[in-house]
């Protein structure tokens, strides 16, 4: 080797001895990061694990909770049958096309009334329709049971 690249090889060397001396004052800094981060995971793993718990728990009530709604509805649902209350229907329940009244159209005396059918005022219900609301119930409107 010649003097010009030995003096090349020795510079090459001394370059990398500072930058490894830079490293290792750098390195101190990264593991005590790296243990904080580290820290802050553990943390966010017991959080999520402790929510994970919590949310199995809700199912857990909230399943019982319907089934207890369920039985409950069960119950009303006979009390008003031996009661003869007819269930309400929903306001958002689907009913089929030919069962809407066109305006005007009302039952003629002696048929059913059809579904949607309103009584007239002062009227009567007919036979197998409840009362409406505000109307007394009459003796002769719920069979006894």
């Amino acid at each position: 080797m010649d003097s010009a690249g030995a003096a090349e090889a020795r510079e090459r060397v001394t370059k990398w001895i500072e930058q490894t001396r830079q490293l290792f004052s750098v390195l101190p800094e990264l593991l005590v990061t790296d243990t904080h981060v580290n820290e802050r995971v553990s943390a966010a793993e017991k959080e999520a694990e402790r929510l994970r718990r919590e949310l199995e728990d809700l199912k857990r009530e909230n399943h019982q909770l319907r089934g207890e709604r369920d039985e409950i509805a069960q119950a009303m649902t006979v009390v008003a049958q031996r009661l003869g209350f007819t269930p309400r229907k929903s306001p958002f329940e689907r009913t089929h096309a030919g069962d809407h009244t066109k305006p005007g159209e009302l039952a003629k005396p002696g048929e059913p009334a059809r579904p949607g059918e309103l009584a007239k005022p002062g009227e009567p219900p007919k036979a197998g329709e409840s009362p409406k609301a505000g109307e007394s119930p009459k003796a002769t409107d719920h069979p006894k049971v």
